[in-house]
């Protein structure tokens, strides 16, 4: 009688620091013939009194005995592992990796372990990638702590842990073949799990909220204070605090990019998408590559329009989302954006003695010719004058009869790689009173 009620405090003791501690990561251990409590803590746990954690959260009324075939549920915290190799993929603006050693700067290619303490600055953005090819992106003001990097001696597992303590995560994770490891995510108020995934977590420290995206898989989360995961599936998320978590609900559908073809060439990168019903804002993401590793350039906006300034020619990769009022964003759309500077302004006409004298300026790289057109109608239809293939971004003209008239002008640039052509717009000029 006294060894059944000693086995059943212990199992209520187990319940409550079930209960007490929802985010503690776990590995399970199926128990084989001679396994014992003490003997296992001896080989693979941190501790060999680490044993009696075990007992209380298992149940194991005599640590001395286990009954082969049961499944023991271990905090991966108490277990010894060996490392698993973590690189920064890419980064732009200032990013710190602090650790032991103190704070150090970001490179391509430098390790990142346990403990690391990852954080973004303005305008700053990195993705770490694992030896797997499972990759952690972190936005602009965001901060990543890396807990656990590591291979468990006592399952083979590969556990990889990261704790999100501001801002926002991208994860895509790739499957494990043999569905032996754990990829997490934990916040303050949340912890997802994955196995072969694309997901999103972000959250706001100030507002105490934790959102869930999912992109393609599925993660199992667990807010704080729930006794039990909450299975949220692809294109659906959901928003937690310290109180818990809501309902799966549908992620926002993707904002689409209003002509997509068209040729970036003013000296502003405009980028305008349709609206989405229950967005309260907008999200763009520009990328040097079409997997977002490389992110260089962010905009939020309450409009879903988006001016991007001082880009160089060359092709990038925009990614749109919307969000609701709560933060929760929505599915992504990516599209290829071509760049190609060819911009032109027109200056005021200057009075010389043979006439008028015809300037603008000109932007962009590679060779340039010109065409001039001077009309009386407002849609310069049936011009005047029209002039091509001018070498000078000017051109002179003898004064005409007093009337209002109008001008613009043709830009064709080329290089060895690409043409661009562009009309600047219609300069209204008025010839005497």
């Amino acid at each position: 009688m006294l060894r059944l009620l000693s086995a059943l405090l212990i199992w209520l003791a187990a319940q409550s620091a079930a209960a007490a501690q929802p985010q503690e990561p776990m590995a399970a251990y199926q128990v084989v013939a001679g396994d014992t409590l003490i003997a296992l803590a001896g080989r693979y746990m941190e501790q060999p009194s680490d044993y009696l954690l075990v007992q209380q959260l298992n149940g194991v009324a005599d640590p001395r005995r286990l009954q082969p075939g049961t499944v023991l549920q271990i905090p991966v915290r108490l277990l010894r592992g060996g490392p698993v190799a973590a690189r920064i993929a890419a980064f732009r603006g200032q990013v710190t990796i602090t650790g032991r050693g103190g704070d150090r700067a970001a490179r391509v290619g430098a390790s990142v372990g346990e403990g690391a303490l990852i954080t973004t600055g303005p305008n700053a953005f990195v993705t770490v990638e694992l030896a797997d090819g499972s990759r952690v992106s972190l936005p602009s003001q965001s901060r990543i702590r890396v807990e656990r990097l590591r291979r468990l001696r006592l399952t083979g597992e590969i556990h990889r842990v990261f704790r999100l303590e501001d801002g926002r995560s991208t994860s895509v994770v790739t499957p494990t073949p043999d569905a032996r490891g754990r990829f997490i995510i934990t916040t303050p108020v949340t912890v997802a799990a994955v196995r072969g995934t694309e997901f999103r977590v972000g959250y706001d420290q100030e507002a105490g909220r934790a959102t869930l995206g999912v992109v393609e898989g599925h993660v199992a989360d667990r807010a704080l204070g729930e006794a039990a995961e909450t299975m949220v599936p692809a294109t659906f998320g959901r928003t937690s605090d310290a109180t818990g978590g809501g309902a799966p609900e549908p992620l926002l559908p993707a904002p689409r990019l209003i002509d997509p073809q068209r040729e970036q060439s003013e000296r502003q990168v405009r980028l305008r998408t349709t609206a989405v019903e229950g967005a309260g804002t907008y999200r763009a993401q520009l990328a040097t590559d079409p997997d977002f590793i490389d992110v260089f350039a962010e905009q939020r906006s309450r409009t879903p329009d988006f001016v991007f300034e001082g880009l160089e020619n060359g092709h990038y990769f925009v990614r749109f989302t919307a969000l609701t009022p709560g933060g929760l964003e929505g599915l992504p759309a990516a599209y290829g954006v071509g760049r190609w500077l060819n911009a032109v302004d027109l200056l005021a006409p200057e009075q010389t003695s043979a006439g008028l004298d015809f300037r603008w300026r000109a932007s962009g790289a590679g060779e340039a010719l010109y065409r001039f057109q001077l009309s009386a109608q407002p849609d310069m239809s049936s011009p005047l004058v029209d002039v091509d293939n001018l070498s000078e971004a000017r051109f002179g003209l003898a004064a005409p009869p007093a009337g209002v008239y109008y001008w613009r002008v043709f830009v064709r640039r080329f290089d060895e790689r690409q043409i661009s052509e562009t009309w600047s717009s219609v300069q209204r000029l008025q010839i005497g009173r």
